[in-house]
């Protein structure tokens, strides 16, 4: 992966920074982008402190001409961009359906999902001249089981898994692999909505590996999707849990 480009939204913490992270220590060129000015710029200094090349932009994934921008500057600015990871995302507040207001299904679906067909059409140009490349989209385990309170989260990342297939199957043939990761609870800002008492039931009775997962994890396991180790992985989902979902 050495020399490569690549391109990663909601990068300002959590699987993002771990992500850009794992990417630079594998030799990569960063574009890293994020709403968060301030976190996206430490991100940053971090990772050039330790060598690595790092460019930053500011992306709300919700506006498509943004997002169209953004990928064209950053195109411009590169030349060239091999990987992008689909990350940014919101978890939004917890209400049972039939009280979960329509601002709070909106706001979650366009950040999303709306953002990860606004993201792959804009990537999706970018890759096609150059013959190739790979994305990743980060869906969730709620992409693959419905989540009580939890109605547009879980609504967005099951089509974050539809839009995945889909576009695997309509460019595998033009070297363009498509493929997302469903991790579970990491320990990340996402989950600081839920009390304690249900991380811990969560924690001690339904995942047998008796721990929430790590965004280093969720990052390795990108960067594995994303390298030629996984050349024959497309349309994939694949889920990380700790055997949650296996029970």
């Amino acid at each position: 992966m050495k020399n490569k480009v690549a391109f990663i939204t909601g990068a300002a913490k959590g699987i993002g920074r771990a992500t850009a992270v794992a990417l630079s220590t594998s030799g990569c060129h960063l574009i890293i982008t994020d709403i968060d000015t301030a976190a996206l710029a430490e991100v940053k200094t971090s990772i050039e402190a330790t060598g690595g090349k790092v460019s930053t932009y500011l992306l709300n994934v919700a506006d498509q001409d943004e997002v169209n921008a953004v990928h064209e500057q950053a195109l411009k600015d590169h030349q060239r961009i091999d990987y992008f990871v689909n990350n940014a995302g919101i978890s939004g507040t917890l209400a049972p359906l039939h009280l979960m207001p329509r601002s709070e299904w909106d706001k979650v679906i366009a950040v999303d999902l709306n953002s990860v067909f606004f993201c792959l059409q804009a990537q999706i140009k970018i890759l096609l001249p150059q013959g190739g490349g790979n994305i990743v989209n980060v869906s969730s385990l709620a992409g693959k089981k419905g989540v009580a309170y939890g109605v547009p989260y879980s609504a967005a990342k099951h089509g974050v898994l539809g839009i995945t297939k889909s576009a695997a199957v309509e460019y595998g043939a033009h070297n363009i692999r498509v493929n997302a990761i469903c991790p579970s609870f990491l320990e990340t800002d996402i989950i600081e909505p839920l009390p304690n008492e249900i991380l811990d039931f969560i924690t001690n009775h339904r995942v047998p590996m008796k721990r929430l997962g790590k965004p280093e994890e969720a990052a390795d396991t990108i960067a594995w999707l994303l390298s030629d180790k996984a050349s024959f992985v497309n349309g994939h989902a694949l889920v990380m849990d700790g055997g949650m979902n296996a029970g």
